[in-house]
C-alpha cells in the first residue's frame, strides 16, 4: 500500500496523495499512517527551525520560512487527520 510502481520503480506516496476514506484500517495500514504521520511531522519540524534560524531579512530566507511553515501546517493537519481515522477504525 505505501507505494506504487513508476516506470518500474517503487514509488514513497506522499501523506497527503492519501484520501483516508478509502483505505482499509487494516493493523499494517494504521502502523504506515503513524508512521508517515511521525516522519512528515519530523522532516517538517526540522525544516521549520532551519528556516527561523536562518532568516536574515531577505526576501528568499522569508519565502523559505513561509514554505517550511505551510509545510508544517499540513503535515499537523494531516497527523490530525490520521489520528482521528484511526480513532473511528476501532
Amino acid at each position: 500500500m505505501p507505494e506504487f510502481e513508476k516506470d518500474g520503480e517503487a514509488v514513497e506516496i506522499h501523506p497527503s496523495a492519501l484520501d483516508l476514506n478509502q483505505v482499509e484500517p487494516t493493523p499494517q495500514v494504521a502502523n504506515w499512517l503513524r508512521m508517515r504521520a511521525s516522519q512528515w511531522l519530523t522532516t517538517a519540524q526540522k525544516d521549520f527551525n532551519e528556516a527561523v534560524f536562518a532568516r536574515d531579512g531577505s526576501d528568499a530566507s522569508f519565502d523559505r520560512y513561509a514554505d517550511a511553515r505551510s509545510e508544517l501546517d499540513s503535515a499537523e493537519a494531516w497527523a490530525l487527520r490520521v489520528a482521528e481515522f484511526l480513532t473511528l477504525a476501532r
